[in-house]
Protein backbone atom coordinates (compact mmCIF):
# COMPACT_ATOMS: atom_id res chain seq x y z
CA UNK A 1 0.00 0.00 0.00
CA UNK A 2 1.41 3.40 -0.99
CA UNK A 3 0.31 6.57 0.79
CA UNK A 4 1.33 10.10 -0.19
CA UNK A 5 0.65 12.90 2.28
CA UNK A 6 -0.76 16.36 1.70
CA UNK A 7 -0.58 19.34 4.03
CA UNK A 8 -3.73 18.31 5.80
CA UNK A 9 -5.67 15.84 3.71
CA UNK A 10 -4.45 12.68 2.03
CA UNK A 11 -6.16 10.21 -0.22
CA UNK A 12 -6.33 6.50 -0.32
CA UNK A 13 -7.75 5.59 -3.72
CA UNK A 14 -8.88 2.02 -3.27
CA UNK A 15 -9.58 0.07 -6.43
CA UNK A 16 -10.06 -3.33 -4.87
CA UNK A 17 -7.81 -1.98 -2.11
CA UNK A 18 -5.11 -0.73 -4.48
CA UNK A 19 -4.43 2.78 -3.15
CA UNK A 20 -2.84 5.67 -4.98
CA UNK A 21 -2.83 9.18 -3.77
CA UNK A 22 -2.37 12.85 -3.23
CA UNK A 23 -0.42 16.09 -2.84
CA UNK A 24 -0.71 19.13 -1.04
CA UNK A 25 -2.11 24.92 -1.11
CA UNK A 26 -5.97 30.60 -3.43
CA UNK A 27 -9.35 30.23 -2.34
CA UNK A 28 -12.54 30.08 -4.38
CA UNK A 29 -15.36 30.45 -1.87
CA UNK A 30 -13.91 32.67 0.84
CA UNK A 31 -15.79 35.87 0.06
CA UNK A 32 -19.32 34.47 0.14
CA UNK A 33 -20.26 36.52 -2.94
CA UNK A 34 -23.43 35.53 -4.73
CA UNK A 35 -25.40 34.89 -1.53
CA UNK A 36 -28.14 37.23 -0.42
CA UNK A 37 -27.89 38.49 3.17
CA UNK A 38 -31.07 36.72 4.29
CA UNK A 39 -29.94 33.25 3.22
CA UNK A 40 -26.20 33.54 3.82
CA UNK A 41 -26.23 31.98 7.30
CA UNK A 42 -28.76 29.22 6.54
CA UNK A 43 -27.32 25.83 5.58
CA UNK A 44 -29.19 24.78 2.44
CA UNK A 45 -27.58 21.86 0.64
CA UNK A 46 -29.05 22.76 -2.75
CA UNK A 47 -27.41 26.20 -2.66
CA UNK A 48 -24.02 24.69 -1.82
CA UNK A 49 -24.25 22.34 -4.79
CA UNK A 50 -25.32 25.17 -7.09
CA UNK A 51 -22.53 27.52 -5.96
CA UNK A 52 -19.89 24.85 -6.53
CA UNK A 53 -21.30 23.99 -9.93
CA UNK A 54 -21.57 27.60 -11.14
CA UNK A 55 -18.02 28.38 -10.01
CA UNK A 56 -16.74 25.28 -11.81
CA UNK A 57 -18.70 26.12 -14.97
CA UNK A 58 -17.25 29.64 -14.97
CA UNK A 59 -13.72 28.30 -14.54
CA UNK A 60 -14.17 25.79 -17.33
CA UNK A 61 -15.35 28.61 -19.59
CA UNK A 62 -12.24 30.64 -18.71
CA UNK A 63 -10.03 27.65 -19.45
CA UNK A 64 -11.88 26.92 -22.69
CA UNK A 65 -12.40 23.33 -21.59
CA UNK A 66 -14.44 21.23 -23.97
CA UNK A 67 -16.45 19.35 -21.37
CA UNK A 68 -16.71 18.67 -17.68
CA UNK A 69 -15.68 15.58 -15.75
CA UNK A 70 -13.25 14.12 -18.25
CA UNK A 71 -11.42 11.74 -15.83
CA UNK A 72 -12.72 8.23 -15.38
CA UNK A 73 -13.36 8.32 -11.63
CA UNK A 74 -17.03 9.35 -12.01
CA UNK A 75 -17.77 8.00 -15.48
CA UNK A 76 -19.52 4.89 -14.22
CA UNK A 77 -21.43 6.89 -11.60
CA UNK A 78 -22.75 9.27 -14.25
CA UNK A 79 -23.71 6.53 -16.68
CA UNK A 80 -27.20 6.29 -15.15
CA UNK A 81 -27.70 10.06 -15.41
CA UNK A 82 -27.63 10.54 -11.63
CA UNK A 83 -25.18 11.53 -8.89
CA UNK A 84 -25.89 11.36 -5.14
CA UNK A 85 -24.11 13.52 -2.54
CA UNK A 86 -24.37 13.52 1.28
CA UNK A 87 -22.90 16.18 3.60
CA UNK A 88 -22.45 15.30 7.29
CA UNK A 89 -22.60 18.21 9.76
CA UNK A 90 -20.92 18.19 13.17
CA UNK A 91 -22.03 19.52 16.53
CA UNK A 92 -22.58 23.20 17.33
CA UNK A 93 -19.51 23.52 19.57
CA UNK A 94 -17.60 23.55 16.26
CA UNK A 95 -19.60 26.54 15.04
CA UNK A 96 -23.19 27.71 14.97
CA UNK A 97 -25.28 26.04 12.29
CA UNK A 98 -28.62 27.46 11.13
CA UNK A 99 -30.79 24.82 9.51
CA UNK A 100 -33.57 25.76 7.09
CA UNK A 101 -37.05 25.99 8.59
CA UNK A 102 -38.51 23.78 5.89
CA UNK A 103 -37.44 20.13 6.08
CA UNK A 104 -37.62 19.83 2.31
CA UNK A 105 -34.51 22.04 2.14
CA UNK A 106 -32.50 19.43 4.06
CA UNK A 107 -32.39 17.60 0.74
CA UNK A 108 -32.11 18.80 -2.84
CA UNK A 109 -32.57 17.59 -6.37
CA UNK A 110 -31.47 19.43 -9.49
CA UNK A 111 -30.25 18.88 -13.02
CA UNK A 112 -26.79 20.02 -14.09
CA UNK A 113 -24.86 19.67 -17.35
CA UNK A 114 -21.97 17.31 -16.72
CA UNK A 115 -19.97 15.67 -19.49
CA UNK A 116 -22.26 17.23 -22.04
CA UNK A 117 -25.46 15.70 -20.70
CA UNK A 118 -28.03 16.44 -18.03
CA UNK A 119 -27.23 14.77 -14.70
CA UNK A 120 -29.68 14.67 -11.80
CA UNK A 121 -27.74 15.55 -8.63
CA UNK A 122 -29.53 14.51 -5.46
CA UNK A 123 -28.13 15.61 -2.10
CA UNK A 124 -28.92 15.37 1.60
CA UNK A 125 -27.66 16.77 4.90
CA UNK A 126 -26.51 14.13 7.38
CA UNK A 127 -27.59 15.24 10.85
CA UNK A 128 -27.79 11.94 12.78
CA UNK A 129 -26.11 8.55 13.01
CA UNK A 130 -29.06 7.02 11.17
CA UNK A 131 -28.58 9.56 8.37
CA UNK A 132 -24.92 8.57 8.16
CA UNK A 133 -25.79 4.88 7.90
CA UNK A 134 -28.16 5.76 5.06
CA UNK A 135 -25.48 7.82 3.33
CA UNK A 136 -22.89 5.05 3.60
CA UNK A 137 -25.32 2.57 2.05
CA UNK A 138 -26.98 4.70 -0.64
CA UNK A 139 -24.85 7.72 -1.64
CA UNK A 140 -21.95 7.91 -4.09
CA UNK A 141 -20.24 10.90 -2.46
CA UNK A 142 -20.18 11.21 1.34
CA UNK A 143 -18.45 14.20 2.96
CA UNK A 144 -18.30 14.55 6.77
CA UNK A 145 -17.08 17.62 8.66
CA UNK A 146 -17.14 17.05 12.41
CA UNK A 147 -15.27 15.70 15.45
CA UNK A 148 -13.52 12.33 15.42
CA UNK A 149 -14.29 12.06 19.17
CA UNK A 150 -10.74 10.86 19.79
CA UNK A 151 -11.31 7.84 17.58
CA UNK A 152 -14.76 6.78 18.77
CA UNK A 153 -16.39 8.04 15.55
CA UNK A 154 -17.83 11.20 13.97
CA UNK A 155 -20.67 13.01 15.71
CA UNK A 156 -23.58 14.76 14.03
CA UNK A 157 -25.54 17.91 14.76
CA UNK A 158 -28.78 16.40 16.08
CA UNK A 159 -27.12 13.62 18.11
CA UNK A 160 -24.64 15.64 20.16
CA UNK A 161 -21.10 14.80 21.24
CA UNK A 162 -22.34 12.04 23.54
CA UNK A 163 -23.56 9.93 20.62
CA UNK A 164 -20.81 9.35 18.05
CA UNK A 165 -21.26 6.99 15.13
CA UNK A 166 -19.37 4.16 16.82
CA UNK A 167 -16.89 2.80 14.30
CA UNK A 168 -13.65 1.99 16.13
CA UNK A 169 -12.90 -1.67 15.34
CA UNK A 170 -9.17 -1.92 16.08
CA UNK A 171 -8.56 -4.30 18.96
CA UNK A 172 -6.58 -2.72 21.74
CA UNK A 173 -7.21 0.80 20.40
CA UNK A 174 -7.37 3.30 23.27
CA UNK A 175 -9.99 6.03 22.88
CA UNK A 176 -8.36 8.59 25.17
CA UNK A 177 -10.55 11.54 26.14
CA UNK A 178 -9.73 14.35 28.55
CA UNK A 179 -12.28 14.16 31.37
CA UNK A 180 -13.54 17.58 30.30
CA UNK A 181 -14.26 16.23 26.78
CA UNK A 182 -16.21 13.08 27.71
CA UNK A 183 -19.41 15.13 27.33
CA UNK A 184 -21.80 12.32 28.19
CA UNK A 185 -20.17 9.61 26.06
CA UNK A 186 -21.23 6.23 27.47
CA UNK A 187 -18.43 3.93 26.30
CA UNK A 188 -16.86 1.11 28.27
CA UNK A 189 -14.19 2.61 30.52
CA UNK A 190 -10.83 0.83 30.40
CA UNK A 191 -9.01 3.07 32.87
CA UNK A 192 -8.58 6.66 34.06
CA UNK A 193 -5.37 8.55 34.79
CA UNK A 194 -3.88 11.99 35.35
CA UNK A 195 -1.58 13.39 32.67
CA UNK A 196 1.76 15.08 33.36
CA UNK A 197 0.61 18.48 32.07
CA UNK A 198 -1.45 20.46 34.59
CA UNK A 199 -2.51 17.11 36.08
CA UNK A 200 -5.36 16.89 33.59
CA UNK A 201 -7.57 13.83 34.05
CA UNK A 202 -8.13 11.39 31.18
CA UNK A 203 -10.59 8.58 30.55
CA UNK A 204 -9.60 5.65 28.32
CA UNK A 205 -12.46 3.84 26.58
CA UNK A 206 -12.54 0.47 24.88
CA UNK A 207 -13.04 0.45 21.09
CA UNK A 208 -16.66 0.13 19.97
CA UNK A 209 -17.82 -0.41 16.37
CA UNK A 210 -21.51 -1.05 17.01
CA UNK A 211 -22.81 1.40 14.41
CA UNK A 212 -20.32 0.54 11.67
CA UNK A 213 -20.98 -3.17 12.22
CA UNK A 214 -24.65 -2.58 11.48
CA UNK A 215 -24.03 -0.38 8.44
CA UNK A 216 -24.11 -1.58 4.84
CA UNK A 217 -21.59 -0.37 2.26
CA UNK A 218 -22.72 1.28 -0.96
CA UNK A 219 -22.51 -1.49 -3.60
CA UNK A 220 -20.28 0.32 -6.07
CA UNK A 221 -17.71 3.10 -6.38
CA UNK A 222 -17.91 5.64 -3.55
CA UNK A 223 -16.02 8.82 -2.64
CA UNK A 224 -15.75 9.20 1.13
CA UNK A 225 -14.26 12.27 2.84
CA UNK A 226 -13.73 12.29 6.61
CA UNK A 227 -12.85 15.90 7.40
CA UNK A 228 -12.54 15.18 11.13
CA UNK A 229 -9.48 15.50 13.35
CA UNK A 230 -6.69 13.07 12.43
CA UNK A 231 -9.13 10.78 10.65
CA UNK A 232 -6.33 8.86 8.93
CA UNK A 233 -4.94 7.82 12.31
CA UNK A 234 -8.35 6.95 13.72
CA UNK A 235 -10.32 5.46 10.84
CA UNK A 236 -8.16 4.35 7.92
CA UNK A 237 -8.30 0.67 8.89
CA UNK A 238 -12.03 0.86 9.58
CA UNK A 239 -12.86 2.33 6.18
CA UNK A 240 -10.51 -0.09 4.45
CA UNK A 241 -12.29 -3.02 6.08
CA UNK A 242 -15.78 -1.59 5.52
CA UNK A 243 -15.19 -0.86 1.83
CA UNK A 244 -12.90 -3.77 0.96
CA UNK A 245 -15.24 -5.30 -1.64
CA UNK A 246 -15.85 -2.09 -3.56
CA UNK A 247 -13.78 0.57 -5.37
CA UNK A 248 -13.37 3.59 -3.13
CA UNK A 249 -11.67 6.96 -3.00
CA UNK A 250 -11.22 7.81 0.68
CA UNK A 251 -9.88 11.21 1.73
CA UNK A 252 -8.67 11.59 5.33
CA UNK A 253 -7.04 14.30 7.45
CA UNK A 254 -3.57 13.97 8.93
CA UNK A 255 -3.99 16.41 11.81
CA UNK A 256 -6.50 18.48 13.75
CA UNK A 257 -9.16 20.17 11.61
CA UNK A 258 -12.02 22.58 12.05
CA UNK A 259 -15.57 22.70 10.72
CA UNK A 260 -16.19 25.67 8.46
CA UNK A 261 -19.83 26.57 9.03
CA UNK A 262 -20.05 28.11 5.53
CA UNK A 263 -18.95 24.76 4.07
CA UNK A 264 -16.37 26.33 1.75
CA UNK A 265 -14.10 23.27 1.86
CA UNK A 266 -17.02 21.06 0.82
CA UNK A 267 -17.85 23.43 -2.03
CA UNK A 268 -14.19 23.51 -3.11
CA UNK A 269 -14.22 19.71 -3.16
CA UNK A 270 -17.26 19.67 -5.48
CA UNK A 271 -15.86 22.57 -7.54
CA UNK A 272 -12.75 20.53 -8.32
CA UNK A 273 -14.78 17.42 -9.15
CA UNK A 274 -17.22 19.32 -11.38
CA UNK A 275 -14.23 20.60 -13.35
CA UNK A 276 -13.05 17.04 -13.87
CA UNK A 277 -9.74 17.57 -12.08
CA UNK A 278 -7.56 14.73 -10.90
CA UNK A 279 -8.01 13.36 -7.40
CA UNK A 280 -4.64 14.82 -6.41
CA UNK A 281 -5.85 18.25 -7.61
CA UNK A 282 -9.09 17.82 -5.67
CA UNK A 283 -7.15 17.30 -2.45
CA UNK A 284 -4.73 20.14 -3.23
CA UNK A 285 -7.71 22.44 -3.73
CA UNK A 286 -9.23 21.36 -0.43
CA UNK A 287 -5.96 22.09 1.36
CA UNK A 288 -5.76 25.54 -0.26
CA UNK A 289 -9.32 26.35 0.78
CA UNK A 290 -8.76 25.03 4.29
CA UNK A 291 -5.65 27.14 4.72
CA UNK A 292 -7.46 30.27 3.53
CA UNK A 293 -10.42 29.61 5.85
CA UNK A 294 -8.16 28.96 8.83
CA UNK A 295 -6.16 32.14 8.14
CA UNK A 296 -9.39 34.13 7.88
CA UNK A 297 -10.43 32.83 11.30
CA UNK A 298 -7.06 33.73 12.81
CA UNK A 299 -7.31 37.29 11.46
CA UNK A 300 -10.85 37.66 12.86
CA UNK A 301 -9.69 36.60 16.32
CA UNK A 302 -6.66 38.88 16.17
CA UNK A 303 -8.55 41.95 14.93
CA UNK A 304 -11.75 41.53 16.93
CA UNK A 305 -10.57 39.59 19.95
CA UNK A 306 -13.28 36.99 19.38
Amino acid sequence: MRIFYSKRFFICLCLILLPVACTGCSTTFLSGKGQDKESMGVLIIGRLISRAYEAARKQISINNAAKMLSPDYLDERLSDGKLTVALGIGTEDLGKIILPEQKKELVSSGEYMLRGKKILVEAMLVLTRDDFSKALAEYEIVFVTSHSRFGAGPVFLNDGKENPFRMQQTKGYDIIMPQSEVSGYQGTVKKTYKGPLKRKSYVVFEPDSTDLDRALPFPGYQMLVLSTCSSKKHFLDEIRYFRNKYPTTAIFTTRASCMDTKQRIFMRFLYEIFQGNSIASVVEGMNEEYTAVAWENVKKEFLHGE
